[in-house]
């Protein structure tokens, strides 16, 4: 699927191809689209990947997928070539997979 991101600090932006990996908390994109954006570091997280621990940037995008918009957090990684869209994106988006289409679709959003 495609994402647009921009960055909030430059106004910059730019569309990437994205995939949703349900497993992972942070979103996610390769070196290559930070750069292009001009994101600015704010800080480290330490994380586990199928290759072993890594500490990675953080840095933070709006992003949007299918007309729906938000901020979000954002891991920076020189191993990938396509944005992984994590957890926390999703739910900031009001969206989930349902399992029996992995598809893409809206959920609600809770205040309880």
């Amino acid at each position: 699927m495609k994402a647009k991101l921009t960055s909030p600090t430059t106004n910059r932006s730019v569309e990437t191809e994205a995939l949703v990996d349900t497993g992972a908390t942070f979103t996610t994109i390769p070196t290559s689209v930070s750069e292009e954006l001009k994101l600015s570091q704010i800080t480290e997280r330490k994380v586990k990947t199928a290759s072993g621990e890594e500490t990675l940037p953080e840095s933070y995008v709006i992003i949007e997928i299918f007309l729906e918009k938000t901020t979000t957090p954002v891991l920076i990684s020189d191993k990938l070539d396509r944005a992984l869209i994590g957890a926390l994106t999703l739910e900031a988006l009001a969206m989930k997979v349902d399992p029996k289409t992995g598809k893409l679709e809206k959920t609600e959003l809770l205040l309880l």
